[in-house]
């Protein structure tokens, strides 16, 4: 496929740049919660999390079938897990 760039033009087109830095310098998300899970989940079975605050403030946890899972990141279980979490990663670490 051969294509003359001479004649193509593009009316709107954008480039999107972060506060801290250009969108090309970052790693982007390839996952964005759209959609918040009323559930509270079993911690046993999270082995991973993201934190995001836009376009909601949520915490999408990644269970161990890799499910990916948004929930509202102002949730008591939702600390609790995030903790849990974060200490069976330090004790891998050990």
């Amino acid at each position: 496929l051969w294509l003359n760039i001479n004649k193509i033009f593009i009316p709107f087109s954008f480039i999107y740049f972060s506060r801290t830095g250009s969108a090309s310098s970052q790693s982007m998300r390839k996952y964005s919660c759209a959609t918040l899970s009323p559930r509270q989940l079993n911690i046993r079975n999270l082995i991973s999390y993201e934190k995001q605050q836009v376009p909601i403030d949520a915490i999408m946890f990644i269970n161990a079938k890799g499910i990916r899972i948004c929930v509202s990141a102002h949730q008591p279980w939702v600390r609790t897990a995030i903790k849990r979490i974060d200490e069976r990663r330090a004790a891998k670490r050990k």
